[in-house]
C-alpha cells in the first residue's frame, strides 16, 4: 500500500471513530430525552385525568366518567387506561392497540424504551373515590428516535464523505512533492535523467529534492561523459577526422562483414591524385578542405544508406556496395566520376581529373585478400587506360542476372505459393536463458535457395519492402498463436517500411488485435533510422511500445553519430555492430567494445553480440559488458543440451 493510501486510510479511521463517538453520544442523549419526555407526559396526563374525573365521581356519574376517559385518551400514545371505582368496585378499562408503520420492526425490537405505568388515587377532600392507572406505549418515542436517527445518519454520512474528500485532497497536496520524488526515482531507475524536480513548499523536503536533483544531474553527466568517451574511442580508431568518413580500419572491418554475410555487390577504390598536389602546392589546410569537399560530394553519389564510404589513405577512398545490381554499380561509378569533375570546376566533364577509379562486381564467396587484389587490378586498369572512365572487373563465376522487377515478382510468387523458409536463431545469456530468437528468411524453389540479401535490396530500391515485412509479421503472429513459437521472436524491419505511414497504421491495427501475444514480438530497426529518420521512427516505436511489444537497434555503433539517441528512444536492446565484436585479441578493440556496451548498459539497455562462433569469443564478449549472445555457436550449444 502506498504512503498516500496509508495516511488517508488511517486519518479516515480516526475521523470515523470521532464521528461514531459523536453519533453515539447524540443518539444516547436523544433516547434519554425522549424517555424523560414520555415520563413527564404521563405525570401530566394522570394529573389532568384526576382533576377532570373528580366532579363526576363525586356524583357517581359513571357514564360521564367514561366520556371523559374516551375524550382524553382516544388517539393518544397510551396502551391502556384503567379506572377502578372504590364504592362499587367497578372498573372502566380502555385498551388502545397502537402500530407505528414508519418505524422498521427490527428497530422497535431493540427495546430501547421501557413501558411506563403510573397510578393515582382520585380524592374529594378526605374521601378516596377511585384509582386511575395509565400505561404508556413507546411507539411514539420509537418514531421520534427513528426520525432523529435517520437525520443524524444522513448528516453524518455527508460530513464523513466531505471529510474523506478533504483528507484525500489535503494529503495529496501535502505528498505531491513526495509523488514527484517517486516518479523521478523511477525515471532514474530506468536511467532517465532529464528534467529537475521543482522546489517544494514543504520545507522538510527541500534538502531531499536538492539532493535528488544533484544526484540525477551527476548521473546524467556521467552517462554523457561515458557516451562521449565511447564515441571518442570509436572515432579515434575507425573515423578519419578530416573527411568525417570511416578510415582504413573501418573499411576493412566492414569489408570482412560484407564478405561473411553475402559477398554479393560491389567494391570500389578511388585514388584522387590531384589531392596530393593540393597538399604539396597549397598546404595542409587547403588539402584538408579539398578532402572535406570531395567527401561531402561523394556522399551524394551513394544509391542507398547501406553503401559504405571510407577514406582509406590521404588520397584514396574505398566504397562497399552490399547487394547492389551490376547496372546500378556502373551508374554509381559514373556518378563518382561526374561529381569529382565538379570539384575540378569543369562543367563539360571533359578535362582529365587526375583520379583513378577501380570497380569490382562480385557474386561469389571470396577472401578479403582476393577482393582487394581484384580492386587493385581494376585501379591499375583505370590508370593504364586514361580513355576509360574507370576500371571495371566483373565476377567471372556463372550467375543468373535478375532485375529489380524480377526479384519483386519472384518474392510475390514466393509469398503466394508459400515458398518461404523461416529459420530462428537463438540469442541467449551466458547462462543459457533465451532472450529472443531472430527470424531469417529464404526462398526455396527448384532445389535452389535464395537468401534474403539477394532480394531485399531490390525491394528496398523499389520501395516495396512493406508487403514483405507485413507477410513476415503475419506469419510469426500465426505461429505464436498456434504455439509453434513460445519465446520472443525478433523481426527485422526495413527502413522503407518505417517511413511508410500505411505500414505504421497496419502495424497499429495488427498489434491491437493481437495485444495478448504482443510481448513475444521484438522489432529490430536499423541504427540509421534512429539517426536519419527520427520522426517516423519515433512514431513507430510509440506504436510498438503502446501495445506491449518491444524494439531494438540493429548495427549499433556503425554510424559515426552521437549515441545520445539512446536516451530519447530507450530501446529494449541493441545489437552491436560486428565492427566491435571481432578481432577481440586486440586490446584496443576490446576496450572500445567495453566502452560502447557500457554506454547502453548505463541506460538499462541489453547488449547483444551476433555471429558468436566459439566459446573463446563468447567468454571474451561476456567479460566486456555484453549481455546476450547470438550465432552459430549458441545454436549448436543449445542443440547439444
Amino acid at each position: 500500500m502506498t504512503l498516500y493510501k496509508q495516511l488517508v486510510s488511517w486519518m479516515t479511521v480516526v475521523f470515523l471513530l470521532l464521528m461514531i463517538s459523536v453519533f453515539a453520544i447524540e443518539f444516547r442523549n436523544t433516547q434519554t430525552f425522549l424517555e424523560n419526555q414520555q415520563r413527564s407526559e404521563v405525570n401530566n396526563s394522570i394529573n389532568t385525568v384526576g382533576l377532570a374525573l373528580a366532579p363526576y365521581l363525586e356524583n357517581e356519574d359513571k357514564v360521564s366518567a367514561e366520556s371523559v376517559i374516551n375524550a382524553l385518551f382516544d388517539g393518544s400514545y397510551y396502551s391502556a387506561v384503567r379506572l377502578t371505582l372504590f364504592n362499587t368496585d367497578d372498573e372502566i378499562v380502555r385498551v388502545y392497540p397502537i402500530t407505528i408503520d414508519s418505524v422498521p420492526k427490527w428497530f422497535s425490537d431493540l427495546h430501547l424504551f421501557r413501558t411506563i405505568s403510573e397510578s393515582r388515587i382520585i380524592t374529594s377532600g378526605w374521601l378516596q373515590l377511585a384509582e386511575v392507572e395509565i400505561v404508556t406505549h413507546p411507539g411514539y418515542a420509537y418514531q421520534q428516535l427513528w426520525n432523529a436517527l435517520t437525520q443524524l445518519a444522513t448528516t453524518f454520512l455527508i460530513v464523513i464523505a466531505l471529510g474523506v474528500i478533504i483528507i484525500s485532497i489535503v494529503v495529496r497536496r501535502a505528498l505531491s512533492p513526495l509523488q514527484s520524488i517517486i516518479i523521478k526515482m523511477k525515471q532514474v531507475a530506468e536511467n532517465n535523467f532529464s528534467g529537475e524536480l521543482q522546489q517544494p513548499k514543504t520545507k522538510d523536503l527541500e534538502a531531499v529534492i536538492n539532493g535528488i536533483n544533484s544526484m540525477s544531474a551527476q548521473i546524467a553527466q556521467s552517462f554523457q561523459s561515458q557516451a562521449k568517451e565511447a564515441e571518442k574511442l570509436r572515432d579515434k580508431v575507425y573515423l578519419d577526422p578530416i573527411s568525417g568518413l570511416g578510415n582504413r580500419a573501418f573499411f576493412m572491418a566492414q569489408l570482412n562483414t560484407w564478405l561473411a554475410e553475402s559477398a554479393k555487390g560491389g567494391v570500389a577504390l578511388f585514388r584522387v591524385n590531384f589531392i596530393n598536389k593540393v597538399y604539396e602546392e597549397e598546404g595542409y589546410e587547403a588539402g584538408d578542405a579539398k578532402v572535406k569537399e570531395l567527401s561531402d560530394l561523394l556522399k551524394v553519389t551513394l544509391p542507398s544508406t547501406n553503401v559504405i564510404l571510407t577514406r582509406v589513405n590521404a588520397c584514396e577512398f574505398g566504397f562497399i556496395f552490399p547487394s547492389i545490381e551490376e547496372e546500378e554499380l556502373k551508374i554509381a561509378a559514373d556518378n563518382i566520376i561526374a561529381y569529382t569533375q565538379d570539384i575540378k570546376g569543369d562543367p563539360t566533364a571533359t578535362a582529365p581529373i587526375d583520379a583513378d577509379l577501380g570497380v569490382v562486381f562480385n557474386e561469389s564467396r571470396k577472401t578479403t585478400t582476393d577482393i582487394l587484389s581484384l580492386a587493385d587490378n581494376a585501379l591499375t586498369q583505370a590508370h593504364s587506360h586514361p580513355e576509360l572512365a574507370y576500371g571495371y572487373i566483373a565476377d567471372e563465376s556463372a550467375h543468373e542476372l535478375m532485375g529489380k522487377q524480377q526479384w519483386k515478382q519472384f518474392v510475390d510468387e514466393a509469398i503466394n505459393e508459400h515458398l518461404f523458409d523461416f529459420t530462428l536463431q537463438l540469442a541467449t545469456t551466458h547462462l543459457g536463458a533465451v532472450f529472443h530468437q531472430e527470424v531469417f528468411s529464404a526462398i526455396e524453389k527448384d532445389n535452389q535457395r535464395y537468401s534474403a540479401n539477394q532480394y531485399l535490396l531490390a525491394l528496398d530500391q523499389l520501395n516495396e519492402t512493406t508487403p514483405f515485412d507485413q507477410f513476415v509479421i503475419r506469419t510469426m503472429i500465426e505461429r505464436i498463436i498456434a504455439e509453434e513459437i513460445t519465446q520472443p521472436v525478433a523481426i527485422n524491419l526495413a527502413n522503407r517500411s518505417i517511413e511508410n505511414p500505411s505500414f505504421v497504421r497496419w502495424l497499429t491495427n495488427t498489434l491491437r488485435k493481437n495485444k495478448s501475444i504482443a510481448s513475444l514480438l521484438h522489432f529490430e530497426i536499423q541504427e540509421t533510422s534512429f539517426i536519419e529518420n527520427e520522426d517516423h521512427t519515433a512514431l513507430l516505436c510509440n506504436v510498438i511500445r503502446s501495445f506491449g511489444a518491444e524494439f531494438g537497434v540493429d548495427n549499433f555503433g556503425r554510424n559515426f553519430e552521437s549515441l545520445e539517441y539512446l536516451k530519447v528512444f530507450r530501446p529494449k536492446y541493441v545489437k552491436l555492430d560486428y565492427l566491435f565484436t571481432h578481432q577481440l585479441n586486440d586490446e584496443k578493440q576490446r576496450y572500445i567494445l567495453a566502452s560502447i556496451s557500457r554506454t547502453a548498459q548505463n541506460l538499462g539497455i541489453t547488449t547483444i553480440a551476433s555471429r558468436v562462433e566459439n566459446k573463446e569469443q563468447l567468454e571474451l564478449l561476456s567479460e566486456h559488458n555484453v549481455d546476450v549472445f547470438q550465432g552459430f555457436f549458441i545454436n549448436e550449444k543449445v542443440k547439444g543440451k
